[in-house]
């Protein structure tokens, strides 16, 4: 009988301290970055005395903004009467004194819900003067490997190695080591080398289409130089009464649908190498224009009367 108690006593310890370990902290699934409102990586943050920290998000560059004083980031005090998301849990204490009475608070940025909490207006005034001074533990450092935690966008061209590693596309898609990196920059530009041979390829197959299975339809029409003209639609000189045949050519469905999906085909691409371009990696966006580069050389015809496609590879049509 005595052991029934005993049991019961530990495990209501134990959920304590659990209980206890969740309230202590600030809800992260209701944290945002100060600088773009994205949701913050737990990995990502500089803690600060009174048990309270500052996060970021995963984009390259906007843990090391904020922690700059320079950045000027953190704003104004202004009174507080309750502890708002994601705070409303959070065991804090003023940085400065320790006292657990919370009174102002300190905005990081204009976006976002973080803030610094201090007991009095006049603790916020010495945090705000000197910000690093209340920092714990010691800043990250870079870890010697070829790069460290992953970015799906950098903040400004920049290169990767050595700092934050790419996230290419998906999620286990990370760039994190010499191979993968080389790995990637090779696909990039095979990317853009196909991208250039496929815009051809659409082309000719498109005429194909039209030689080999188009419908055509011959009318009279009234002369007018102004009738559109396509690569679907003939027009025969007009006759001495005014009158002109034009002769219009339709594709079977089959050959539409077929055509429509080269189309999108030919998107999907475009819009992963518009992606790469948008990472502000300086190799990768090498990478992008270098296999553009090359397909151009190698597929395009300079010397036609005019170059069809259209030079922005994520809207090429």
């Amino acid at each position: 009988m005595a052991a029934f108690p005993l049991r019961w006593l530990l495990t209501l310890f134990v959920w304590t301290c659990m209980f206890g370990t969740v309230s202590a902290e600030q809800d992260l699934r209701e944290t945002r970055c100060p600088l773009c409102d994205m949701d913050v990586i737990p990995s990502l943050n500089q803690t600060i005395k009174g048990n309270q920290a500052i996060y970021a998000c995963e984009m390259a560059g906007h843990l090391d903004t904020l922690r700059d004083p320079a950045s000027k980031i953190l704003r104004g005090a202004v009174a507080v009467t309750a502890l708002d998301v994601p705070y409303t849990n959070a065991g804090m204490a003023c940085p400065v004194c320790g006292k657990t009475e919370l009174k102002y608070a300190l905005p990081w940025g204009n976006r976002g819900n973080q803030k610094i909490f201090t007991c009095s207006e006049e603790h916020a005034h010495l945090i705000a003067a000197n910000q690093e001074a209340y920092y714990e533990g010691t800043t990250p450092s870079h870890s010697g490997e070829f790069c460290d935690h992953a970015s799906v966008m950098f903040d400004g061209f920049q290169s990767s190695i050595g700092r934050t590693c790419v996230k290419l596309w998906f999620q286990p898609w990370v760039l994190s080591s010499g191979v993968s990196y080389a790995l990637g920059f090779v696909g990039i530009v095979l990317l853009g080398i196909f991208l250039e041979w496929f815009g051809e390829y659409r082309e000719g197959m498109e005429e194909l289409f039209i030689r080999n299975y188009g419908i055509t339809d011959t009318s009279n029409v009234l002369a007018d130089p102004t009738y559109p003209k396509t690569a679907m639609t003939t027009l025969i000189p007009s006759t001495p009464g005014g009158i002109q045949t034009v002769t219009t050519c339709t594709l079977p469905t089959w050959c539409t649908v077929a055509l429509t999906c080269m189309y999108m085909l030919a998107l999907v691409v475009g819009y992963m190498i518009m992606l790469v371009a948008m990472v502000y990696d300086s190799g990768l966006f090498v990478a992008c224009i270098l296999g553009l580069g090359i397909g151009f050389y190698l597929f395009k015809d300079t010397e036609a009367d005019s170059m069809s496609g259209n030079i922005d590879p994520c809207c090429s049509t």
